[in-house]
């Protein structure tokens, strides 16, 4: 498919119902990354999902009143999402959000279905996420983190206008992550200025 051929994603707040589709969408991403990043195997039975459905409708119902979930989709069919917090305004901010700066709305689970990777999706998908901030929430920045051994996701994102922000956290093995997952991970936050509140 070239540039001129690309099919426009329209964007709307994802419902309950989607979570299974969102849950798919972002499990199927993260399954997909190379071996030597995060995955210690090739091997599809030996990685895990990181995204329940319940936990994709939690998101999407926002039940904390702080959190939506963002679709990107071809009529019906969505193939592209990603996890929005509003920003918080609590002085000082609560321990687990340490790692935020203040004012900052969060990102997550940034992800695109991976037949449709390398075609500009996942830039889409970020552009609307920062108009939404901006127009929804009145927030002038945008943070998130990653998982610090992927370089071409970090280039990427540099790329569009992301930075590191110097606050880190330890990476969340779960269960048996350390089994299939490599020693050492840790979440790097990168962020970027918006402008103005528009």
């Amino acid at each position: 498919m070239s540039s001129s051929q690309k099919t426009t994603l329209a964007f709307r707040l994802a419902a309950a119902q989607d979570a299974p589709r969102i849950a798919h969408i972002i499990n199927s991403a993260f399954r997909s990354e190379k071996t030597g990043q995060t995955w210690l195997y090739d091997d599809q039975k030996k990685r895990v999902d990181i995204v329940s459905v319940s936990l994709a409708e939690d998101f999407i119902t926002g039940k904390s009143s702080k959190t939506i979930m963002l679709a990107g989709s071809f009529g019906a069919d969505i193939v592209a999402t990603c996890y929005l917090r509003r920003p918080d305004t609590t002085v000082p901010p609560p321990d687990h959000l340490q790692h935020i700066t203040p004012g900052s709305a969060w990102l997550g689970f940034l992800a695109v279905d991976p037949t449709l990777h390398s075609k500009g999706y996942g830039k889409d998908m970020l552009v609307e996420a920062e108009r939404f901030v901006q127009q929804e929430w009145k927030a002038s920045r945008l943070e998130f983190d990653f998982v610090h051994t992927r370089t071409e996701l970090k280039q990427w994102y540099v790329r569009q206008g992301y930075q590191e922000t110097g606050m880190k956290r330890p990476f969340f093995y779960g269960e048996h992550g350390r089994e299939i997952l490599a020693d050492g991970l840790e979440m790097v936050v990168l962020g970027k200025d918006l402008g103005g509140a528009k």
